[in-house]
């Protein structure tokens, strides 16, 4: 059987950022993750933030230290997406596009990803602000890993 690295929460969030940045233009928000979208300085164009959930033990009973116990913790991936004034509707079409290209993007398993992952979709969701010269987003994933427990 195959030897499966624990990972930390910190750094289940950080693959998926690293993963999210691979995607052309896209950049992490400096801002803490639950507070994008809150004001102005926290929306840019292909803007995004990692947001993890409470990670819930998944077995009835206590880990071996040397094997790390299984978790679920969900993940937001928050995204801030410019419309084009002249071009509402393709530019709105586009921030689709570039929603699906993160869901591909944590969806996929390649030799990058870390082979414990196991990732689902939850839900997206999308609203436009009221001047309709944003769109922000939300993409909910599930994600069951081992966390360490050394």
């Amino acid at each position: 059987m195959a030897v499966v690295a624990a990972r930390t929460v910190r750094q289940l969030r950080e693959d998926v950022t690293a993963r999210i940045l691979t995607l052309s233009g896209w950049r992490e928000t400096r801002v803490a993750p639950d507070l994008f979208g809150a004001d102005a300085d926290s929306i840019a164009h292909k803007a995004f933030a990692v947001l993890p959930g409470q990670t819930d033990d998944q077995r009835l009973y206590r880990g071996k230290p040397t094997e790390g116990t299984l978790v679920e913790t969900p993940l937001e991936v928050h995204y801030s997406w410019r419309l084009a004034p002249k071009d509402i509707s393709n530019s709105y079409d586009d921030a689709l596009d570039g929603e699906q290209a993160v869901v591909n993007k944590l969806m996929a398993y390649d030799a990058t990803w870390p082979v414990n992952y196991k990732v689902q979709l939850v839900s997206m969701t999308r609203e436009t602000n009221d001047a309709a010269e944003w769109v922000r987003g939300v993409i909910q994933f599930r994600v069951q890993h081992v966390l360490p427990l050394q």
